[in-house]
């Protein structure tokens, strides 16, 4: 086989893995901790549930984050792959195809 289709060949089973990989889902950390929170944190979820049916972005997403008491908040958009580790001081935020709120629970 000559070294061209070896190269081409390799090319091709590089971008087949490639297209295998998806994007992770937005995660944004909080810019600086709220001692009120304590040394762990807690998410209420009942607090943030204003944004069901909104179209989320970074400035909403951030005044959830800041309303649950989450230190963190991570935006799940259809499709997206995600790690499943449950953090108590994490705020999810779910949303539909059109970046709209359909679902807030903590974890």
């Amino acid at each position: 086989m000559s070294l061209r289709l070896r190269a081409l060949g390799l090319l091709c089973a590089t971008a087949a893995l490639a297209g295998c990989m998806a994007p992770r889902a937005m995660s944004i950390a909080a810019p600086v901790a709220d001692p009120s929170l304590g040394e762990g944190g807690t998410c209420n979820d009942v607090a943030a549930r204003f944004l069901l049916g909104k179209t989320v972005d970074e400035r909403l997403a951030e005044t959830a984050r800041v309303r649950a008491g989450a230190r963190v908040v991570r935006v799940l958009r259809p499709g997206i792959v995600h790690d499943t580790e449950q953090r108590p001081s994490r705020l999810d935020l779910e949303v539909d195809d059109l970046g709209r709120a359909v679902a807030v629970r903590c974890g």
